[in-house]
């Protein structure tokens, strides 16, 4: 035989046992099912383990004087906020269903009638501005007339006139995150017409602040939250 002949068939026989080695006769290595479960267990203890302490925080959050706790017993829903008055303020609210929570952003302008120079007294603002003297962002209410539409509701009741936007906070968060790191905080309520400034109080800005730490603690878990209904 050649000198190429046997280089070639000695190629070939290498080439072939690679293949063999490679395909193996299709059993697993044993005990590899039993790590398999092993690591997929320990992946799905582990985030419970981690949520240990978020779950307290969140708990230690929600019990605070200044957060406001209301119940509907016939859902079974419990709400937490940190103003319940009737006003206008930048706020939020959780409201709890089982172990599962659901976080909005609030920002309300509200006349109470003893104080209302006339009855309609809307700005029908389609638009908020969240502004310091750092720097500005604004969030346009999608779907929005001014009236209704993206969260935002305009009504009348016993106490006064209110428009009120409920939104994820998810949506509003850097407005809240700006008002909370920068100086001056201020929030312009902006509609086709007319617009209304909020000065944010200090008062507002601890409650934002719980509202944000709030938010973190929920990305962390997931929604999910531990304590009695």
């Amino acid at each position: 035989m050649s000198k190429g002949g046997a280089f070639y068939g000695a190629l070939v026989v290498v080439l072939a046992g690679v293949m063999l080695a490679g395909c193996g006769d299709g059993k697993k290595p044993q005990g590899s099912s039993n790590q398999v479960s092993q690591t997929i267990q320990a992946a799905e203890d582990k985030p419970r383990a981690d949520h240990t302490a978020a779950f307290a925080e969140i708990n230690k959050l929600l019990d605070m004087e200044t957060v406001k706790k209301d119940k509907d017993k016939v859902e079974r829903k419990i709400f937490y906020r940190p103003f319940t008055g009737f006003g206008l303020y930048p706020s939020w609210q959780v409201t709890q269903d089982g172990d599962t929570v659901r976080m909005e952003a609030v920002v309300m302008d509200g006349t109470p009638w003893d104080k209302a120079k006339k009855k309609n007294n809307f700005v029908y603002w389609t638009t908020i501005i969240f502004s310091t003297d750092e720097r500005k962002w604004e969030y346009n209410i999608p779907n929005c007339n001014g009236t209704t539409g993206g969260g935002k509701e305009t009504s009348s009741n016993d106490k006064g006139t209110y428009e009120c936007l409920r939104t994820p906070f998810i949506n509003l968060a850097p407005g809240y995150r700006l008002l909370v790191k920068g100086t001056n905080p201020n929030i312009r309520l902006k509609g086709a017409n007319k617009r209304k400034d909020i000065k944010v109080t200090a008062e507002m800005i601890e409650a934002l602040k719980v509202g944000l730490r709030l938010d973190e603690l929920f990305s962390r878990t997931r929604g999910q939250i531990e304590r009695p209904q």
